[in-house]
């Protein structure tokens, strides 16, 4: 029995359990568990601790103790695989004519009944004519909310740019809880179609550019490489070669998680900056396939080469209209729809942090928002303060320093009255701005001839009442 074959069977047991593919750390967990290997070089090799490769293994081994009806562990998981294929293979002759089981090859040869019909892939489907359309792992990827708040107009436009002007990378930004990954999640039924894959991909964890580029071209390949390049710029050759053979829709999700803490927008953490090569040469290059990005903040490519007329797109993410926010209000059951507008204002039409100040004032207000609104400062729950905590602890100095200036202000400030208050070089204070307006963090108000500058009233709120 190979490894491959063992990986085939394995995937098969967990998708008829769980619905799900293994992931990349799975794979490798049972790669090493069959090559005597240890779990503390797994969690090395994907930046995690030696606990949770354990946690992720041990899952496993239930999974498949009960397909093989024996307690699986570590230590006996190669014996019993093995045991497995050699009761299996005495059935081939006992009663049997199938040299296919759970997509382990069991014959001595390569002859096959005429009966045999060798199984699609898993992850594929078929059409009428029972030929393969495409291939979707989006194993990453949240799950299709029941309750989904009319976004009509953002999905028309990201479908036009991948399928009508042909987009081969597309940043999807804005800050926590603005429903990025719903949109994206909803996008993809609609979409699907045009795709022979189509693959949705975290960076939550901060896996190493060669990790991400390693299963990206197996799933594309639908094979194991076992040749596969050590050099990074061959792998995204590689990469590049695979995509422009199919048509491939590729989500990375949570980019922000490779973007630096502490600097100004876009910047890379240490050991991550090949990922910048990625993206501009899938931004560059000519092939069939599309890149979807969703992130906080856009990483510093995207805006070397985006325009109108440019097949590499940024789409900053805002807030629910003020007929749909009202809806979602509704549905909570929340009273005084007369204030519902200076709530929604407050929290920017953002759908996470209504359904949060929503669940508040329900719990403890009876869901009267007037009185809510009627205490002074706003409370904001826990999950709030944790969020906004997050992105201002993604600030640069210069960034915290700026955004607290103005947050002390009655109005909006302009240029000229944040450099002399800031006391900047005005290139400092134009960096500044521009990094803050990118974060959504900041409003622009463009008067006659004069810009100014404000905060966000939400984050204005937290960082006068709740900033540590």
């Amino acid at each position: 029995m190979t490894l491959n074959e063992v990986l085939r069977f394995v995937d098969d047991v967990v998708f008829d359990k769980t619905g799900k593919h293994l992931d990349s750390l799975q794979k490798a967990i049972l790669r090493a568990t069959w090559q005597g290997e240890k779990y503390s070089k797994v969690a090395q090799q994907y930046h995690c601790t030696k606990f949770h490769v354990g946690n992720v293994a041990s899952n496993l081994w239930q999974l498949i103790s009960k397909e093989l009806n024996e307690k699986i562990y570590k230590s006996n998981f190669r014996a019993a695989m093995e045991r497995y294929q050699v009761s299996n293979f005495s059935n081939v002759f006992i009663g049997g004519n199938n040299c296919l089981k759970g997509n382990i090859n069991l014959c001595t040869d390569n002859t096959h009944s005429p009966e045999t019909k060798q199984k699609l892939p898993i992850t594929q489907t078929t059409n009428k004519n029972n030929t393969p359309l495409q291939k979707l792992d989006l194993r990453d990827a949240p799950d299709i909310k029941k309750t989904f708040y009319d976004r009509s107009t953002e999905l028309t436009t990201l479908k036009t740019w991948i399928l009508k002007h042909r987009c081969r990378l597309i940043t999807v930004s804005g800050i926590s809880g603005i429903g990025k990954s719903t949109i994206i999640r909803h996008l993809i039924p609609q979409i699907e179609s045009d795709f022979d894959h189509i693959i949705w991909r975290t960076l939550r964890t901060s896996p190493p550019l060669n990790v991400t580029l390693k299963n990206l071209i197996e799933i594309i390949s639908n094979v194991t490489e076992t040749d596969f390049p050590n050099n990074t710029d061959a792998q995204l050759s590689l990469l590049v070669e695979k995509i422009r053979d199919r048509r491939c829709l590729i989500i990375l999700d949570d980019v922000q998680q490779i973007l630096s803490n502490g600097q100004l927008i876009g910047n890379y953490k240490s050991g991550y900056e090949n990922y910048g090569n990625l993206f501009k040469i899938i931004g560059e290059l000519p092939h069939n396939s599309c890149l979807i990005l969703n992130s906080w903040e856009p990483p510093l490519e995207i805006f070397n080469f985006t325009d109108n007329d440019s097949a590499v797109r940024l789409f900053q993410l805002t807030g629910l209209t003020e007929k749909v926010a009202r809806e979602m209000l509704k549905n909570q059951g929340l009273s005084d729809e007369e204030k519902w507008q200076e709530l929604i204002n407050f929290y920017q039409g953002n759908p996470q942090w209504l359904k949060l100040v929503g669940q508040t004032i329900k719990n403890l207000l009876g869901g009267i928002v007037a009185q809510y609104l009627s205490y002074q400062p706003l409370f904001l729950c826990r999950e709030l303060t944790n969020i906004f905590q997050q992105h201002f602890q993604r600030l640069s100095e210069l960034e915290k320093q700026v955004i607290s200036l103005l947050s002390e202000q009655q109005k909006s400030v302009s240029v000229s009255q944040l450099l002399e208050k800031s006391q900047l070089s005005s290139p400092e204070l134009f960096q500044t701005l521009l990094s803050l307006e990118r974060r959504s963090l900041i409003d622009k108000i463009t008067e006659e001839k004069e810009i100014s500058f404000s905060v966000k009233p939400i984050f204005k709120h937290y960082i006068k009442n709740y900033r540590e």
